[in-house]
Formats: C-alpha cells, sequence, structure tokens
C-alpha cells in the first residue's frame, strides 16, 4: 500500500500558513501605505489578485456550509461587473473606443477574485485591518506635517500625488473605519483601542486640513449610522441625546474651527454670488457643470455621450455660452459628481452600475447583520459605514475618476464582505 512521503502533509501546511501569512500582510499594508506612498494600493491590490487563486487552490474553505449565500455572491459578482459592462456598451453606442476608459472599473471587476480568495482565510486574522486604517490615517497626518508646504490655496492641504479633495476623503475614510474597527470581535487590549481612537483624530484632523467640504457631510451621516446600528442597545433618551450630541459638536467645529467656519461660510457667500449671476467660484462652477451634464443626458439618455464624452465637449460648450471659461477648464478635469458623471457619459446605464457597486454590498452588509457572530456583524457595519461615506463623496466629486480611490473602495469592499459572508467554523 503506498504512502505518502514523510512530512508531506505538514510541508503543504506550512506553505498554506505562509501564504496565509502573506495574504494577511499585504490586507493591513495596504491602507497603512495608501497616502503616503503613490501608487502601492493599486500594487499591492495586484499582489492580492495575482495570489487569489493559489489561496483558492492551497487553502479548501473547511468546515464552510456548502452554497453559503450563493445568490448573494452571484449578486456582488454581477454588480463588480456592472461598470465594465456600462463602458462597454457606452463606448459601442457613442463609438468612442479606448482602452484607458476600462482601467478604473477594472477595479471592481478584480475585486471579485480576491473575495473569493479572503473567504478562506480565516477572518480572526484579517479583522487586523482594522490597525491599518488606524496607521494609515496617522501616517497622512505626520506625512503632510512633515511637508506641510503642499498647498493648494488657503486652508487647502493635499499631498504630492493627490489633490485636497481626494486625500480628505481617503484620510476621513481611513479614520471612521479605525473607530468602527474598535473592539472587532474582541476587546482590544488598551493600546491598540489607544492606536485606534488616535486613527480617528488624525483621520478628521487630515479632512479638515484638506478643506474638502463635501466629505465633512459624511461625518454627521456616520454618526447617525452608529447610532442607528445600536438602536436596539440604547434607550431612546440616549439616542435622542446622541443625535443631540452630534448637533452640538457640529456647531461647534464650525463656530471654533477656522477652517471649518472658512470652508461651509464661502458655501452661502457662493450661492448669493450665483444668485446675483456670479458664475466663477467653487459652488457655481459645479453648477454650470451640472447644468451641461444633465443636458447632454437629455440629449443621450439610454448610453450617454461615451467614456471621454464630456471632456471633449468643452470647447464647445465654451463657445455656446453654456459655460464660462474657468468652467470649461475644470470641465477638463471632471464633472465633479460621480451621479452626474455618469448621468452624461453612459446614461442610465453608467447610473444603473454605479447604483449596483453602492446598493449590492450596502444590501449584503445589511443583510450580514442579522447573525449571531460579532466579527461578522462588526465586518458588515464597517461596510456599511464605507458604502455610505463614499456615496457622499460622489455627490459632490469624481471619486472614482482616479483608480486608486477606486482600488481602496472595491478592495476594502471586498475584505469586509468576505469576513461578513465567511461561515468558516474556526
Amino acid at each position: 500500500m503506498n504512502q505518502a512521503p514523510s512530512g508531506s502533509g505538514s510541508g503543504s501546511g506550512r506553505a498554506a500558513t505562509a501564504l496565509q501569512g502573506a495574504v494577511v500582510a499585504l490586507v493591513v499594508a495596504y491602507p497603512t501605505l495608501l497616502l503616503v506612498v503613490r501608487g502601492w494600493v493599486n500594487t499591492l491590490f495586484g499582489l492580492l489578485l495575482i495570489l487569489s487563486p493559489f489561496v483558492l487552490a492551497g487553502m479548501p474553505a473547511r468546515g464552510a456550509r456548502a452554497g453559503v449565500d450563493r445568490a448573494g455572491m452571484r449578486l456582488y459578482a454581477l454588480a463588480m461587473a456592472a461598470l465594465p459592462l456600462a463602458v462597454l456598451l457606452a463606448q459601442w453606442a457613442s463609438h468612442r473606443w479606448a482602452w484607458r476608459f476600462y482601467d478604473v472599473p477594472a477595479r471592481f471587476l478584480f475585486a471579485f477574485p480576491v473575495f473569493l480568495a479572503l473567504r478562506r482565510v480565516p477572518r480572526r486574522r484579517l479583522h487586523w485591518i482594522g490597525t491599518g486604517f488606524a496607521i494609515g490615517a496617522i501616517a497622512a497626518v505626520v506625512d503632510i506635517s512633515i511637508d506641510p508646504s503642499r498647498s493648494f490655496g488657503p486652508h487647502r492641504i493635499g499631498t504630492s500625488f493627490l489633490n485636497p479633495i481626494h486625500f480628505g476623503d481617503l484620510a476621513l475614510s481611513l479614520g471612521l473605519l479605525s473607530a468602527f474597527s474598535v473592539d472587532w470581535g474582541a476587546r482590544d487590549p488598551a493600546p491598540l483601542r489607544i492606536l485606534k481612537a488616535l486613527g480617528l483624530c488624525a483621520g478628521v484632523y487630515a479632512s479638515v486640513q484638506s478643506g474638502s467640504r463635501g466629505g465633512w457631510v459624511a461625518l454627521p451621516v456616520l454618526g447617525l449610522l452608529w447610532l442607528w446600528l445600536r438602536r436596539r442597545q440604547l434607550p431612546r433618551a440616549a439616542l435622542a441625546s446622541g443625535v443631540a450630541a452630534l448637533a452640538g459638536v457640529g456647531l461647534l467645529a464650525f463656530l471654533l474651527v477656522p477652517e471649518i467656519h472658512h470652508r461651509l461660510g464661502l458655501i452661502l457667500v457662493d450661492l448669493v454670488d450665483f444668485r446675483h449671476g456670479v458664475d466663477n467660484t467653487s459652488v457655481g462652477i459645479r453648477f454650470q457643470l451640472w447644468r451641461v451634464a444633465w443636458m447632454l443626458f437629455e440629449q443621450h439618455p439610454l448610453f450617454g455621450i461615451g467614456p471621454g464624452g464630456f471632456k471633449a465637449v468643452m470647447p464647445q460648450m465654451l463657445q455656446g455660452g453654456q459655460l464660462t471659461a474657468l468652467a470649461a477648464h475644470y470641465g477638463r478635469a471632471e464633472v465633479h459628481s460621480e451621479i452626474f458623471s455618469k448621468l452624461s457619459q453612459m446614461g442610465v446605464v453608467g447610473l444603473a452600475a454605479l447604483l449596483s457597486v453602492y446598493a449590492v454590498p450596502f444590501a449584503l452588509f445589511a443583510r450580514a447583520l442579522r447573525g449571531d457572530d460579532a466579527t461578522r456583524r462588526r465586518a458588515a457595519e464597517m461596510g456599511l459605514a464605507l458604502v455610505a461615506c463614499f456615496a457622499v463623496y460622489g455627490l459632490t466629486v469624481e471619486i472614482f475618476i482616479l483608480s486608486m480611490t477606486a482600488a481602496f473602495f472595491a478592495l476594502t469592499t471586498a475584505v469586509l464582505l468576505a469576513i461578513a459572508m465567511n461561515d468558516a467554523r474556526e
């Protein structure tokens, strides 16, 4: 009777352990380096994608129930494929072909095999990503403190490779996710709780220094989400007090923090100016671009004008008097709204694809809240927070115009969903 060579089992076990360790290290590293090393989130995403087939082949789902929420997994796969398909259809309709328009949507498509692989990794190890969120937010503050010369105007700070809006939004996301990860699965040791609290403070501080007002809207939204998630544990009086506290903190921030007071005060000034015909303000330029985007959508409602089409029509819109010269200049870069961008350039199909990127993970995270496992529920809470943040950001900026922002959202969604949908007995 043939026998396996001595040590073969332990050898495969060591290989699986090493592979698992490499995956966990990459998962912790990408948020840590997100805002301080250019391009590394995409690099680490790529490495996770390369390792995914090896994880699927070498780490069977021991203890996982066959067919766990297969319908949800299929729905998630379709949602991640929606944007690349929308680009293809919009290019077919507009005859505006170029491979570069698949760069960002591909990040969502590649997230699905990474998700499948991460479901094989014990979730108690993946939750170390919470530490990565905290360190990443703190590293961002250290970076802008060491080199504060990266100013984009009064009360606006970014990095050497990120403008203030995307920098502030990503830093705030790291800080909020750091806070949501406190006591994930078990009570954190005091040093780790302090680190995550510092991560929250760092993320908020970096966001304030960036002057990115659109991101600040996410703070009350996430505060209300946190209270809603704890509506069964807290009495109604405590919930009401929490809402009042959120309002009070917001008012004090407006009154006492110069950057916030200055940036929010400009909104009212811009609105008054716009009403009196002054268009070349931050708010006025957005209104101009959104009006043109809606006009293009009305002309091409199903598939839009095609990827890259908004930038291409800027000279025409300027000559026709629909835009000022300054608005047309900004329009060559972006529409300043993820929703209006998809409507104008990919029509209803593009908007549906974008909404599926938000809605499907949100629904799957919400479903995972019903389970009894504390680790899975916390991952679901963090996933809801992530999707809510990016949905808010996308109202006033094209948050997925950069591959790194798309990579961060797609990869973090995959990690948290892999934990929330992982039923393996560990």
